[in-house]
C-alpha cells in the first residue's frame, strides 16, 4: 500500500465504529386486497352507476309511453266528438227536418199548431 493510503486507512490509528445495521425498506407483502379485486370494485361501482341511471330513464320512458297513450285515446274521443258536433252543425244549418226537430226539443210550434200538453 501507498503511504497515503496507508495513513487513512490503517486501522490501528482508526477509531473503529460498530456497523450500522441498515435496514433496507421492507419490501411491501403481498396485501390482503389484491390488485384484481380493487379492479372487480371499480367495475361493479362503475357498472352499479349505469344500470341506476338506465333504469331510472326506463321508468321515465315507461310514464312518457304510458301518458302519451293516454292521450292518444283523449285526442281519439275528442276528434269523434268534434266529427259528431261538425255533423250536426252542417244539419242544422242544411236541413229543415234537423231544425224542426230541435225546435220542438225546445218547445217551440208551427203557427196554428195545437200542442198537447199531457197532463198528470
Amino acid at each position: 500500500m501507498s503511504k497515503v493510503v496507508a495513513t487513512y486507512w490503517n486501522n490501528s490509528q482508526t477509531i473503529s465504529t460498530p456497523a450500522r445495521n441498515y435496514r433496507k425498506p421492507a419490501r411491501r407483502t403481498e396485501s390482503s386486497t389484491p390488485h384484481w379485486f380493487l379492479f372487480v370494485v371499480v367495475v361493479s361501482i362503475t357498472f352499479l352507476l349505469c344500470l341506476a341511471i338506465n333504469f331510472r330513464a326506463l321508468s321515465e320512458m315507461n310514464a312518457e309511453a304510458t301518458q302519451n297513450i293516454q292521450l292518444n285515446a283523449e285526442f281519439e274521443k275528442l276528434s269523434g266528438e268534434n266529427l259528431a258536433l261538425q255533423e250536426e252543425v252542417h244539419n242544422l244549418k242544411n236541413d229543415s227536418k234537423a231544425i224542426e226537430r230541435e225546435a220542438r226539443k225546445i218547445g217551440m210550434s208551427r203557427p196554428n199548431e195545437k200542442i198537447l200538453v199531457p197532463t198528470n
